[in-house]
């Protein structure tokens, strides 16, 4: 059954043209639907040691945007999983009180039993909220890791389509004001002049909790992986 899944799924990314949405969409409702979830959220780590948002289903955007601006410091499951490689589930009830830092909020689905986050290759997680508590063992997390890798090869690779539901646009004539709010246009600026985060919090009169925020938010908006790409893409202009 397993081998199948993963048959099925490096199946389907080999067709042309699919969405950011329906590729999620399928790793829940097809590949995972043994485990029973009810939302899947993929994040890759960023050069800043961010975990920055790919996709998601289940799961509300002002959700993703909350979860965008989480680094590997924060005391929260993404971040244990990643530091420690290991896989991590929470059950809705004693175990998620480990992370009181970690809010479940409204706008995620309301019913779930468990809460399933997987470190992945090349430098990713996935996590799903599952109608289930499955029992960790090799079988699952080689699949999980497996699957994981085809996820964020699929998304690394760049050929999937973007729909209107993925909240982000590639047309090059759209200008960045129009993307950006000026906060994070007048940020972008001190990035590319190299100042830092502390630095930038500094100028502009911030705390460094909300340059870190809009930071996350100015290179999801620019689709760009952190600090460096941006700098890059820039000065190529």
């Amino acid at each position: 059954m397993i081998l199948g899944k993963i048959d099925k799924l490096i199946r389907f990314t080999m067709n042309s043209g699919i969405s950011n949405a329906d590729f999620c969409k399928f790793l829940a409702l097809e590949t995972f639907a043994h485990l029973r979830p009810t939302s899947f959220y993929a994040a890759k780590i960023t050069d800043d040691g961010c975990i920055s948002p790919l996709g998601s289903f289940g799961v509300s955007a002002h959700v993703i945007s909350r979860w965008g601006s989480i680094t590997l410091s924060d005391d929260v499951p993404f971040a244990d999983a990643v530091k420690s490689d290991t896989l991590i589930l929470l059950n809705s009830g004693k175990s998620l009180k480990e992370y009181p830092n970690f809010v479940i909020h409204d706008e995620t689905p309301r019913k779930w039993d468990s809460f399933l986050v997987c470190p992945v290759v090349p430098h990713g997680i996935i996590s799903l909220m599952l109608d289930s508590t499955p029992k960790l063992d090799q079988h699952l997390e080689l699949f999980l890791r497996t699957v994981g890798s085809i996820v964020m090869q699929h998304f690394n690779s760049g050929q999937y389509k973007l729909s209107k539901d993925d909240h982000r646009s590639d047309n090059k004539d759209v200008k960045k004001s129009e993307v950006l709010t000026n906060r994070q246009v007048s940020i972008m600026h001190l990035i590319e002049k190299g100042l830092t985060n502390p630095e930038i919090a500094e100028q502009i009169g911030y705390s460094q909790s909300l340059v870190r925020q809009e930071t996350m938010a100015i290179y999801s908006k620019l689709h760009v992986s952190g600090r460096k790409e941006l700098i890059e893409r820039e000065s190529n202009k």
